[in-house]
């Protein structure tokens, strides 16, 4: 047996039984569909052995053919699945779940919790990445005891310079990250952030308690800032953005070392700073900070007409981007 529950439903659920990772939680969902109208939350509880499994998942519009395709989560994120009583479901379990919820649909793409269960053979595509975590669950001692002693010392640095971090509790909070983002973006050589403005007010919105705009500022001015999602056992550094010519100032090092603490203080069990695949110097700073790299992975599945009509679209774009024989200088 497999059924949709509705958004008010899977609040209830959570209030009483939060997912471990923010972007498992009606939150998330809420904001994704305030900022792209072509995405609406979908979770789906199925029967597993008598078992019900809750899996948190978005449905896309599906497109001019009406396509049924549904992700967990949108832009990487990740989901998982939860029991009735709020345990995570086994790997097993999982993965009965979405071999159900795979077979009622055309298309879907899944992103498990690296730090819980996985499911692991239901995909016809997988895609391997690296999240970096530190342990908080012993404490914001024992955590900070694993950054190495540069990182240490440029965190001290900056405390020394009149760095200072705290969360902004605020709509300015919002304006002012969102401009630092833009900022970085054309740095980054990015014709726009990565996000839009409206995701971030979604989630000030929708998040509460579990979404922080931090900022590390010097003599009042802010000049480095994150936004922090939180689930029951992760603090999730979902976007950082730093203002360049402050960079000697250290304030990353500073925020960082903040919220390791901030996330011990809360009884969390990871402190997860995300993917920084192609980003060696992102990963060294990662390193620098104590995190250890855990192997996730995208688990992508279609159905055969999808399949089919997936590679009917890349053949056809492959023939038009070909050069004719004029072209190639090869006469007519």
């Amino acid at each position: 047996m497999m059924e949709s529950i509705s958004l008010a439903e899977w609040g209830e659920f959570d209030a009483k039984y939060a997912a471990p990772t923010f972007f498992a939680r009606p939150a998330w969902a809420s904001a994704l569909a305030y900022a792209y109208p072509h995405l609406r939350p979908h979770p789906v509880r199925v029967d597993v052995g008598g078992t019900r499994v809750l899996v948190p998942l978005m449905q896309t519009s599906g497109g001019r053919l009406a396509w049924r395709e549904l992700v967990g989560m949108p832009l990487g994120t990740y989901t998982c699945a939860l029991r009735d009583d709020g345990t995570p479901a086994s790997a097993r379990e999982f993965e009965a779940a979405v071999a159900a919820i795979a077979r009622t649909c055309d298309g879907l793409t899944l992103v498990p919790w690296p730090l819980g269960p996985v499911p692991a053979g239901f995909s016809t595509r997988r895609t391997t990445h690296e999240t970096a975590v530190i342990d908080v669950s012993h404490g914001a001692e024992e955590a900070l005891s694993g950054v190495a002693g540069v990182s240490r010392r440029m965190a001290g640095q900056a405390a020394r310079r009149g760095v200072n971090c705290a969360p902004l509790r605020s709509a300015l909070g919002i304006t002012t990250y969102y401009g630092m983002l833009r900022e970085a973006a054309e740095r980054w050589g990015l014709m726009k952030p990565p996000f839009p403005q409206e995701l971030l007010e979604g989630l000030v919105a929708y998040g509460g308690t579990d979404v922080e705009i931090w900022f590390a500022q010097c003599d009042n001015h802010p000049i480095a800032g994150g936004v922090i999602v939180y689930g029951s056992q992760e603090l999730f550094f979902w976007s950082a953005a730093m203002r360049q010519t402050f960079a000697h100032l250290r304030p990353s090092n500073a925020l960082n070392v903040t919220l390791i603490e901030a996330a011990a203080e809360r009884k969390l069990h990871w402190y997860n700073l995300g993917a920084s695949e192609g980003l060696p110097g992102v990963e060294r700073f990662k390193r620098g900070l104590g995190a250890k790299n855990v192997p996730y992975a995208q688990l992508h599945y279609q159905s055969l007409r999808l399949n089919a009509y997936t590679r009917l679209r890349s053949s056809l774009r492959l023939n038009r981007a070909q050069p004719t024989p004029s072209q190639r200088g090869g006469g007519p």
